[in-house]
């Protein structure tokens, strides 16, 4: 199981050169190609690949600890204001549970996207014979 830790939140994806296009040339550029016989590198490949598996994960885990936060912070609401109106605390509870589903989906997101990181380097692991860190 691999274990990654953020300082930061964040919320928007960050291209790899700044943008969709340039992400897209450096990694073909560390692929190589038949046409000219070039070598896939595969620690510039490794590097790159980490770097989007890691913001991509980051995106996933900040929308996942701030839908948890609301989730149970609407729940709360919901309680306080059921004694007031019990018509709004219904619709309070309605968004705290959309929350709750909203941060199960981002949890299996994440096991997803934790799988498909540890299937891309056993690939380059068996395509090299190197055996990479998945740190």
């Amino acid at each position: 199981m691999i274990h990654r830790k953020f300082n930061t939140l964040k919320f928007s994806r960050t291209y790899i050169g700044g943008s969709k296009k340039r992400e897209l040339e450096m990694f073909l550029e560390v692929q190589g190609t038949k046409e000219d016989n070039s070598e896939c590198n595969w620690l510039e490949y490794r590097r790159l690949l980490m770097t989007y598996c890691d913001d991509i994960l980051n995106i996933i885990l900040s929308w996942r600890y701030v839908s948890g936060i609301l989730r149970v912070v609407f729940a709360c609401l919901a309680m306080l204001v059921s004694f007031i109106n019990p018509i709004v605390s219904v619709f309070v509870l309605v968004v705290a549970v959309g929350f709750h589903i909203f941060h199960n989906y981002l949890k299996n997101k994440e096991m997803k996207r934790l799988s498909e990181y540890n299937l891309s380097l056993n690939t380059i692991n068996q395509q090299t014979g190197l055996t990479l860190c998945k740190n």
